[in-house]
């Protein structure tokens, strides 16, 4: 439907500047002809010539009817198809009559060639048809009684070749310039398929193209009873590439992945036999490939793992190797679903599930995978309804000095009471909010109450410490997230000392830049920054001090295994403790469930720790409780 509806839009553009040009053109020849026939008919009227003069006033007057309901409607057809037989009652007017002093054949060639150009085509040419008929008639046969001068036989055959040879260059005029549109309009159709049905950049059949293609591969598997696979490939690491070397660099490695892409699946045995339209890029660095008639499931885990080894060593590209991988979902016909949309579906979530175990790999669609779909499903309906019906809330979890057991500050904790999300926390319902694009609504929500709450507590309370509010990674790459931070603060006039935000330390990616200027634009603001569940991500130490950081939180794990056999974990706290120092950090250790973790936090200058030993997560009047004790 999109490619045709392009395409009558391009067409009618096309027939408006015709529409346009056609009716200037009556508009103009109109008038002229108007005061000329007047002027003409009043000079045969004086000079006593009735007929002639009473037909070119009568011509005139009719002009004028027809030039007002052409502004009036803009019916450029009939005033087109009217002004074309004032010109021909003209012309025969002229031809019976002769005109002043036997000239009226001179005036029949101009008229003759205007009468023509005010038509298209093929009403020319029937135009020209009638008016070399007539003349002939009126010229060569007994007609010729009608006549009120007399011509000579060389003059009635000059008058005939002469108007043929004018009408004919006239028309072959007409017909180079509707063949000239016909080629413009065919033109501007080839370029809006090209748009409408394939991607601009690669030149691959994008999404609508492919759907279509999809369906039509399906049926006529399942009239022949084959198998059909579908690999959805997505890019690992892509956007590092954009944001490190630029769009540009990032174009040109999605244009030669695309040329490997089709040399891979056209491999030297031709046991697949893909077809041109089998590869398609969906959107960014989403690719799917179509591989009809396999004979078994697994053929299409080898075509994925040929597309893997594209990237073996990495992917070069303008002499610079960049660490871009690939993860690839597989989902085959019938085994999985006959339904076309279910297929690209099934086929995406199994990629999704190859990124989210390692990357770099592929993964068959199966029935584990459909339930964690449905249960991905169910949880962002319970998101959605709880932001449409209010059912979020907020949980506190104090924080504490280690040197004299003080509430120095507050965490936040989004808790949820929506039915579909019970037994459901946040670790596993953050995750879906951020992949369907949620956690922006949401984040929203817990700085808004949050700040909320801190005001109620620094004016009623006397607290004096920090509200600590996490915030997912996916702000880190928003722009508009830091205004957004400063306008919270400002409308519930918080002083931005008083606030910590937290972000986990697998959001940090080495090198983002976006990351970076969000984190330098939030630490300009005044608010502090934590870095959550440190020690569990990929940073290393030495870029700490890229990072406009002011506390590590120490990750409960290594809390837990402060006295574990395993030597390296158990000395994880100390060397982050170490690390802290060095830059001038302070620490907060999570998880404390026992007296003797915080003892050993204690004696090593850990500075703030949380945790169930010390106070559990307490509802908004248990909060206040406690901090009245």
């Amino acid at each position: 439907m999109s490619q045709t509806h392009e395409t009558t839009t391009g067409q009618k553009e096309m027939m408006q500047v015709r529409h346009r040009r056609r009716f200037a053109l009556c508009q103009i020849l109109t008038v002229i002809g108007v005061i000329f026939l007047f002027a003409l008919g009043s000079l045969s009227l004086y000079n006593h010539a009735l007929l002639l003069g009473t037909i070119l006033v009568s011509s005139a007057i009719v002009g004028l009817v027809n030039l007002y309901l052409l502004k009036r409607t803009g019916n450029v057809e009939r005033a087109a198809i009217v002004l074309s037989g004032i010109l021909f009652v003209l012309s025969m007017s002229l031809l019976i009559t002769g005109g002043k002093d036997n000239t009226g054949m001179l005036w029949i060639y101009p008229i003759a060639a205007i009468n023509l150009f005010i038509n298209r085509f093929w009403p020319a040419v029937v135009v020209f048809c009638i008016f070399s008929i007539t003349s002939i008639l009126l010229l060569f046969t007994p007609l010729s009684s009608l006549l009120m001068t007399s011509y000579t036989l060389v003059e009635a055959i000059r008058f005939i070749l002469t108007t043929l040879a004018l009408n004919l260059i006239c028309l072959a005029a007409l017909r180079s310039e509707e063949q000239s549109y016909e080629t413009i309009i065919k033109l501007h159709d080839d370029d809006i398929r090209q748009m409408a049905f394939y991607d601009t950049l690669t030149g691959l059949p994008n999404r609508w193209n492919f759907k279509t293609n999809l369906q039509r591969v399906i049926e006529r598997a399942f009239k022949d009873k084959q198998k059909v696979g579908l690999l959805y490939i997505d890019l690992d690491n892509f956007k590092q590439v954009n944001d490190q070397y630029g769009h540009e660099m990032g174009d040109k490695l999605l244009l030669k992945f695309s040329e490997k892409l089709w040399s891979e699946i056209r491999p030297s045995d031709q046991v697949l036999k893909p077809q041109e339209e089998s590869i398609a890029r969906l959107a960014g660095d989403e690719f799917v490939v179509l591989l009809p008639n396999i004979k078994d499931t697994f053929d299409a885990g080898t075509v994925a793992a040929r597309i893997l080894n594209i990237f073996d060593g990495g992917f070069e590209v303008d002499g610079i190797t960049h660490l871009t991988y690939a993860s690839i979902g597989i989902a085959v016909f019938p085994d999985d679903t006959v339904e076309p949309s279910e297929l690209l579906h099934y086929a995406d979530t199994a990629m999704y599930d190859a990124k989210q175990n390692g990357r770099n790999c592929y993964k068959f669609f199966t029935q584990e995978i459909a339930e964690t779909i449905k249960q991905r499903q169910k949880i962002e309906n319970g998101l959605r309804s709880s932001l449409e019906n209010h059912q979020f809330t907020l949980a506190f979890m104090p924080i504490f000095n280690c040197d004299n057991d003080d509430i120095v500050a507050i965490e936040a904790l989004l808790r949820c009471k929506a039915p579909e999300l019970e037994g459901i926390g946040p670790d596993q319902f953050i995750p879906v909010a951020e992949s369907t694009g949620l956690i922006k609504e949401i984040d929203l929500w817990v700085l808004e109450h949050a700040l909320q709450r801190l005001v109620v507590l620094q004016q009623q309370h006397n607290f004096t410490g920090k509200m600590c509010i996490n915030i997912s990674g996916v702000e880190l790459h928003n722009e508009n997230f830091p205004p957004l931070v400063k306008r919270l603060l400002e409308t519930h006039k918080v002083n931005p000392c008083s606030v910590e935000l937290e972000v986990t330390e697998t959001a940090l990616v080495a090198g983002d830049k976006t990351c970076l200027e969000t984190l330098n634009a939030l630490n300009e603001l005044g608010v502090s920054l934590a870095l959550d569940d440190f020690g569990t991500g990929y940073t290393a130490f030495s870029q700490l001090i890229h990072y406009p950081a002011d506390c590590l939180k120490i990750d409960r794990s290594f809390v837990s295994d402060l006295f574990s056999e395993k030597e390296p974990r158990s000395k994880m706290v100390l060397i982050i403790q170490n690390l802290a120092e060095l830059y001038g950090l302070r620490v907060i250790a999570e998880g404390v469930e026992t007296e003797e973790q915080l003892n050993y936090l204690k004696r090593h200058g850990c500075d703030w720790a949380q945790g169930y030993f010390l106070s559990r997560p307490l509802l908004w009047d248990d909060l206040i409780k406690r901090l009245a004790e």
